[in-house]
């Protein structure tokens, strides 16, 4: 049961605010993170090798709200369901660190002002870690596309972060 609970809390975060961005609703999120959970611990013997377990959680993820959305007959109301919304705390990895907060409050902005599918492919990427084959596998896209909204997200944030760098040293 400890490594579960390992499981649980390692990835727990990352898949709420996947699950979120995919129904819109916090508690419907809770609930299928639960349920994904659950499945999981009912299957245990079965899961993956350890290497391939965030990517395997991720699409548990996203398989289980399709299904949540479809059963409920929302998916048409949802639009825009893979829109993400970044929340992330300020300072949480090294390269936040090293920069100021105003920096740190610009590239926020510029992430928040992404296209809705960009600013997910650039989330699950750069704070959750996925490859991008990964990610591509996971959202039906190509790889190809995977790097063409990835080399969007990174050149409007450098772009931010120069002007902030410009604007903080003159």
């Amino acid at each position: 049961m400890g490594s579960f609970k390992c499981l649980m809390k390692e990835f727990g975060p990352a898949l709420h605010y996947f699950a979120d961005s995919m129904t819109g609703n916090r508690q419907e999120a809770e609930e299928i993170v639960s349920d994904v959970f659950i499945k999981i611990w009912q299957q245990r013997e079965n899961l993956p090798p350890p290497g391939n377990i965030k990517f395997y959680l991720f699409k548990a993820v996203k398989n289980t709200a399709l299904n949540y959305l479809k059963s409920k007959d929302r998916r048409a109301s949802h639009h825009s369901a893979w829109e993400v919304q970044v929340k992330r705390l300020q300072g949480r990895n090294p390269e936040e660190i090293m920069i100021s907060k105003e920096e740190v409050t610009s590239i926020q902005s510029v992430i928040r002002g992404l296209p809705p599918r960009c600013r997910q492919i650039f989330i699950l990427v750069k704070e959750d870690g996925l490859t991008y084959e990964q990610v591509a596998h996971l959202l039906d896209i190509s790889k190809a596309t995977v790097n063409v909204q990835m080399t969007l997200a990174m050149k409007k944030i450098w772009g931010a972060l120069d002007t902030a760098l410009k604007v903080s040293h003159s």
